[in-house]
Formats: structure tokens, C-alpha cells, sequence
């Protein structure tokens, strides 16, 4: 298969999209026309500028409207034809796309159509050539590829070829097990598209949620099966409408798109990867903070149960240990962890992550096109493979952990002066969430799908008081890696607040798990779990039937509640600090999920301890 991108997928100028898609490694572009009419240039400036970039126009689209017109529509779309044909030529593309009658005028009688589209081909073989025919979901006569592909059989022609898309095809529900009797070579162009699993009207859909394979719900791998079985090794192109692509830059959609394509051949047995490092555990966290208002943090950690055991060798880093939860706080005044701070404030710099091979895994992420980035390092210290992550912090990949060999053996020495801390019974990290703006929660997904396995959930909408949120989790198939990523379009909103209050940074809040969540909460001080309504736990005791005593200790230490068929799940917040917070949670017998149904009462307990929404909004203006 041959990689393209359509042009429709990318924001910003014809140039903008053309540089953007070789940089990704892309082969070839379908030219959508209203990038060239909207361009300066001439047509074969285009031409010459895609050749000097290594890349070939695979097709210009879409013509619309050209079989079953009445006698006067159907000269005048003839006429249309010709112009085409003629800027075709100028381009030096071959292939003209063609997308099924919407035109309440015409007339859907199959030998008409059949026709028209002999007379189409005819037309474009004359000048050497090709039509390719698409069947729209919504195409008044033709909304199933079954029915184009009839009709590009019957009319028999070596210029009309079938194009086929995966979205028309998914939307429709269309079966794709026929597609092993079309004939390869008559199968043009195949254009790829993923989106949401939504109940919706088929053309909202596609012109507002299409998103790149492996970011949405839809079974694209299962179409591209049935097509590589017939023996098809054609042109595969992205065809992506979506409101978020249009409020990115060309350069971060093609970058996805090549992502996209990487991860799908992967999955169809093709890989052109590095192989994957499967992630084993969250090896530590790092946080940046200026080292005179480091104290405030410090004491919230040992609160959590986590002293600090050791500090660096050569670096003002300091490391806060208790079970297999490790938290690294950063001081240093110069390099990235500096500039990093002084953007964020107090923040998550980054996430390291035990995996089976960290070079294998650098490698594979700069492959999906990762920016890798190279700490100094002291001598002897170690070298941490390292690529860039959400908002411009590290993503670090350790190899597995050797007995007096670990990170915090080699780079770090034992805190000469420990300050003690209670014992919570820490165990780990369960989870960790992410806030993204909404233009890159389809982006991240892909990212972590790609590089590390990690498999989304369905889709969580959260109800904040100040704004919608929406939570993907992404989850390694042995539960041992778990990301959140929450997104929002409202600034007052959670997250919202978080991104504005943060300049963007990514890691909102570390969730870690322990044996007996009353138990550390009793250790925990009062002041810093937030505050739970006792509304929660009157409802909470009309949905479940809990042991009196049991829910009156939840109702005095702030401890959440939920159950399924199961397990059960306990859990609690901390207050905020700098939007940035801990939750501790208990999963008991088999609990896979992560309590959402409590989101509501956690975020409208946060909105009661933070700004108002008109405070927030000044805050952002004075940005």
C-alpha cells in the first residue's frame, strides 16, 4: 500500500498542508479543489512544488453531481467535465473522484446511470485519464458500495474504476465480506476515516466527527482486511472531515495521520515498526517546583505517607518513596525542569514508565514520529531514553528494575536527614489522568494506542457544574497501566481551569492505590482531604445497602463509594494545589473501573474550594 493524505484533512494554505504531509512521510495527496481555488498560484506551480517535495497528487476531488441530470443539467455538466479534465492535466494527476447523486432533480434509473458514467470515462480515457466512482451514505440513488460497484461493472469501462471509503462503508453498515469479489485492479483509491460510535444523521457525522483510524469506534481494520485478501495494493488515503483537525495545525494532523497509518498496518500484519515494549508499572513521577515554595509540596507528600528517602547525586532533586509509588520533585534552576516550572508552575514534568525494553520503546516512539529529547547526565548516572509528551513534558522508558540497580540506586543517594511519614499502606500507581485541550484528545489517544497498547474505554461525560468534560481511559490489557485523558470545551470547567492555571500542563491528578483506604484516610489530615456534602451520603445510602458504621466513616473522611457486579471501589481527593491533586483508592474483588459515577460530587466540591468562573476568566485574560 501507498500512504496519502486528502488535503481536506489538514488545516491552514495549500502550501501549509503540502510541506506538513511530506514532513510526515507521506507519498502522495488527493488535492481537494477548494485548496487549489483558494490558492495563488497556478496550477502548475502546484505540480512543481508537490514534485520538489517527493509527493504525487493521487486524485482531485470531489465532482459532484454528474449522473442522472436532466438533458440541460447533464451538457452543462459535461461542460464542468472538460474544465476538470483540463486542470487535471495542468495538476498531472490521473485520477478524477466522483461521489454519488445528491440532487433532489435527477433520476436514479440503473441503465441511466450506467450511462452517464460510460459517457464520464469515455470522456477522461480520450486524454489518458480515469474517473473513480464513491458512493455517498447519503447518496439519493447510490449510498452502498455494492450499488456503485454494480454500476462501474456494467458500464464496463478500462477508465471507471471503484472508490471505496471506509466511513460510507461503516456508517452504512454495508458488509464487507463481498468486497473479496471485486477485482483488485478495479478498486481505484480506498479512503480511510474512523469517527465516534454516534447515532446520527450520516452527513453531520462525516462532515463534523471523522477522526483517523485508531482514534474513533469504527471497525476500519475489518474492511482493509477483506481488501488486502482480494489482492489490492493500491493508493490508501485519509479523508478526514472534523471540526478539531480544523483548529490544529497541518503539521500536528498529518503527524497523527501517519501515525494512523503506521498503527493500522502494524495491525493488519504489516508492521514497519520497531516492536512494541509492553509498559509493566509507572516507575516514578516528577514534579517541578521553585525551590522556595517547595516546602507546601513536601508536606502534602508526607502527608500521603511518602517520605523523602533519597536525593540525586549531582542535582537539587529530591525523591519521596513508599511501596512502588515513587515521586521525584525537581528544583533544579537551569535546563528543562527550570524552564519547564517557570511556564507551569507547580506541575508534572514528567512520567517515567518500566517497560519491557526502553530502547525498543524509544525507538518505536520517535518511529511514530515522538520528539525525543536527551537530559544531561552525570558521570555514571543514568541514561533515561526519553521522547516528548502531553503539553511538552518527558515521557521516560525504564528498562526493568534489577535488584541494587534500580533508578533511585544509581542516580540517587539516601536521605542523610529523613523526615518521617505515616504509613498508608501505599501500594502503587493505579491510575494517572491528563487533561488535553479538546483539539488533542483524539491525538493522545492515538499516541498511547500506538506506542504502548494502551486500548480506550468508551466514552465518559462527566458533569461539572461549570462546564461539560469528556474522559477517555486507556488501559494496558493486564491492568497495569492506566492513563486518563480529560478534555473540555468550557475554560470554566475543571478542566478548563486546570489548562488556564497551568499554561497547558498535562498530569492533573495521580491516582494511588492502597490496602485499606479508611484506614489511610484516618491517617490523613483532615485539612487536606476535600470536602464531601453530606447530600453524597444520603444518597449513597438510599442506592446501597452499607453497614451504618461503615457509612458514617466514609461521611467523616471524605471517602467515596461505588459497586458493580464486580467488586467494590473506595476512594477520596485531596484538596488542590495549584489545580494539580492525589487520589487514594481501594479496589476490592475484581473492580475495574474507576468511579465515575462520582465525578459530579467531586467536581462540584472542587468548584466550591476555587475561583469563580468570572475570577477564572480574568485570570485568563491577564494571560
Amino acid at each position: 500500500m501507498r500512504r496519502a493524505i486528502a488535503t481536506v484533512s489538514m488545516a491552514g494554505t495549500l502550501a501549509d498542508k503540502l510541506e506538513a504531509a511530506a514532513a510526515a512521510g507521506f507519498e502522495g495527496i488527493e488535492l481537494f479543489e477548494s485548496d487549489l481555488t483558494y490558492y495563488a498560484g497556478t496550477p502548475e506551480e502546484v505540480r512543481a512544488r508537490v514534485g520538489e517535495l517527493g509527493l504525487e497528487i493521487v486524485a482531485l476531488q470531489p465532482f459532484r453531481d454528474a449522473e442522472g441530470l436532466p438533458p440541460a443539467e447533464r451538457a452543462k455538466m459535461l461542460d464542468r467535465l472538460e474544465r476538470k479534465l483540463d486542470l487535471m492535466e495542468r495538476l498531472g494527476t490521473r485520477l478524477l473522484l466522483v461521489c454519488s447523486q445528491t440532487r433532489p432533480d435527477a433520476r436514479g434509473e440503473p441503465d441511466r446511470l450506467v450511462e452517464d458514467l460510460r459517457l464520464l470515462a469515455e470522456r477522461a480515457h480520450r486524454r489518458g485519464l480515469s474517473i473513480g466512482y464513491e458512493a455517498l451514505a447519503w447518496g439519493r440513488f447510490v449510498n452502498d458500495w455494492r450499488q456503485a460497484w454494480e454500476l462501474v461493472r456494467r458500464a464496463d469501462h478500462p477508465a471507471l474504476g471503484l472508490i471505496l471509503d471506509t466511513f460510507h462503508l461503516l456508517a452504512k453498515g454495508s458488509p464487507v465480506a463481498p468486497l473479496r469479489a471485486v477485482p483488485a485492479e478495479k478498486i481505484v483509491l480506498v479512503q480511510t476515516a474512523d469517527a465516534p460510535a454516534i447515532a446520527m444523521d450520516p452527513l453531520f457525522w462525516s462532515r463534523h466527527y471523522r477522526c483517523f483510524p485508531g482514534q474513533g469506534e469504527l471497525d476500519v481494520e475489518s474492511v482493509l482486511r477483506e481488501l488486502l485478501a482480494t489482492g489490492w495494493d493500491g493508493w490508501l488515503s485519509h479523508e478526514i472531515f472534523s471540526d478539531d483537525f480544523r483548529s490544529t495545525s497541518a503539521r500536528q494532523a498529518a503527524t497523527d495521520g501517519m501515525r494512523s497509518f503506521l498503527f493500522l498496518e502494524e495491525r493488519l500484519g504489516r508492521p514497519s515498526l520497531p516492536p512494541p515494549a509492553a509498559p509493566r508499572s509507572v516507575a516514578f513521577v516528577e514534579f517541578v517546583e521553585a525551590a522556595e515554595k517547595a516546602e507546601a509540596f513536601r508536606a502534602t507528600l508526607r502527608a500521603l505517607g511518602l517520605p523523602r528517602t533519597h536525593r540525586h547525586r549531582s542535582k537539587r532533586v529530591e525523591l519521596f518513596r513508599a511501596g512502588e509509588v515513587a515521586i521525584v520533585l525537581n528544583l533544579e534552576e537551569e535546563g528543562f525542569p527550570h524552564a519547564f516550572q517557570l511556564l507551569h508552575g507547580l506541575s508534572v514534568a514528567a512520567i517515567a514508565l518500566e517497560t519491557e525494553g526502553a530502547e525498543r520503546a524509544r525507538a518505536r516512539a520517535e518511529a511514530l514520529r515522538a520528539t525525543p529529547f536527551v537530559s544531561p547526565v552525570g558521570a555514571g548516572e543514568l541514561v533515561i531514553p526519553a521522547v516528548r509528551g502531553v503539553a511538552g513534558s518527558l515521557l521516560f522508558f525504564l528498562d526493568p528494575a534489577r535488584p541494587g540497580a534500580t533508578f533511585h540506586e544509581i542516580d540517587f543517594l539516601p536521605d542523610p536527614d529523613p523526615a518521617p511519614a505515616p504509613d498508608l499502606g501505599l501500594l502503587g500507581f493505579d491510575h494517572l489522568a491528563q487533561v488535553v485541550p479538546p483539539t488533542e484528545l483524539s491525538s493522545w489517544i492515538l499516541f498511547y494506542r500506538a506506542l504502548l497498547g494502551l486500548e480506550p474505554a468508551r466514552r465518559a461525560d462527566l458533569v461539572d457544574p461549570r462546564g461539560p468534560i469528556v474522559s477517555r481511559a486507556l488501559e494496558a490489557p493486564d491492568g497495569r497501566l492506566r492513563i486518563v485523558l480529560n478534555s473540555s470545551p468550557s475554560q470554566t470547567s475543571a478542566a478548563g481551569r486546570f489548562l488556564a492555571r497551568t499554561a497547558g500542563a498535562g498530569a492533573q491528578h495521580l491516582a494511588i492505590a492502597c490496602r485499606d483506604l479508611l484506614a489511610a484516610a484516618r491517617a490523613l489530615p483532615a485539612e487536606l482531604r476535600l470536602p464531601i456534602p453530606d447530600n453524597y451520603y444520603a444518597d449513597l445510602e438510599a442506592r446501597f445497602e452499607l453497614e451504618p458504621e461503615r457509612l458514617e466513616a466514609m461521611r467523616t473522611l471524605g471517602v467515596l463509594y461505588d459497586r458493580d457486579a464486580e467488586g467494590e471501589f473506595l476512594h477520596l481527593y485531596t484538596r488542590s494545589m495549584n489545580g494539580l491533586f492525589f487520589e487514594l483508592v481501594e479496589r476490592r474483588n475484581g473492580y475495574a473501573r474507576y468511579g465515575e459515577v462520582n465525578a459530579p460530587v467531586r467536581l462540584a466540591a472542587q468548584a466550591e474550594l476555587d475561583r469563580s468562573p468570572a475570577e477564572e476568566l480574568t485570570l485568563l485574560r491577564g494571560r
